[in-house]
């Protein structure tokens, strides 16, 4: 069955000459994987240049898997053409990060036509903004949390002073084992979910911290992703945003 959605570009890898296999989040079906025939002369309808991460694209394909696990992409446009996400080393970078996350973390089966909406529209907004970039990464990891369903628990005490990254809420005492928050770092997670929490959009054009915090907190937030998750290994590409935004 002919099937025509939006998607966002996960992952590209070249498989042989002229073909590659894409992974994408579509709008309708969740993460999907795509088999690209690139054309051998100029003016094709499919572009290497669509498939960069977090692209943007109008999808048109066969819905028929016939037993295999990638569908054969018939046609590719591209949905929006970003002005500076590509340009902007930090915004590329950003991409590139956000890209990986997803594409690790969200299951093909996950579908969410409202997160999908939302950060459709997020990464159009990031993509001129020129306010509050170091930070836009550390609200979407949240939006990401809220879709898979394990949003952190924002509620506090004045005792809570801990974060349980396993149980995804705040403490008054040290859990047992490892995967926690103390701190300035429980602090400042509690400080970003406020921020969230008091957005229209759930992600504001602000700058809380500086380049020692938001790291630390990038690197909480990704360990709190991969343990609800049940991924194991870092996320390669955070190591660019620490020297992009130090």
């Amino acid at each position: 069955m002919r099937q025509e959605t939006e998607g966002i570009v996960l992952s590209t890898t070249r498989f042989g000459d002229n073909r590659l296999v894409v992974n994408v989040y579509t709008r309708l079906e969740g993460k999907r994987g795509f088999l690209v025939r690139l054309p051998s002369k100029a003016g094709g309808k499919m572009r290497l240049s669509y498939f960069f991460p977090m692209n943007q694209l109008e999808l048109c394909y066969d819905s028929s898997r016939h037993g295999s696990d990638l569908s054969y992409l018939s046609e590719a446009k591209l949905a929006y053409v970003y002005r500076e996400m590509h340009a902007d080393i930090r915004k590329s970078s950003v991409a590139c990060f956000l890209a990986e996350v997803m594409g690790r973390c969200i299951m093909e089966s996950e579908q969410d036509v409202c997160f999908y909406d939302k950060i459709s529209a997020a990464l159009r907004q990031f993509d001129t903004r020129q306010r509050g970039i170091s930070e836009f990464h550390l609200f979407f990891l949240l939006a990401l949390a809220d879709s898979l369903g394990f949003y952190p628990q924002a509620e506090t005490h004045p005792a809570d002073v801990y974060f349980d990254l396993r149980e995804g809420c705040f403490v008054s005492v040290p859990p047992v084992h490892e995967d926690f928050l103390r701190g300035e770092a429980a602090r400042d997670l509690a400080l970003l979910l406020q921020a969230r929490n008091q957005s229209l959009d759930g992600f504001p054009e602000i700058s809380l911290f500086d380049s020692s915090r938001r790291h630390a907190l990038l690197q909480a937030l990704s360990s709190y992703c991969r343990i609800q998750s049940g991924i194991s290994g870092s996320f390669k590409s955070m190591e660019v945003l620490r020297e992009v935004f130090r």
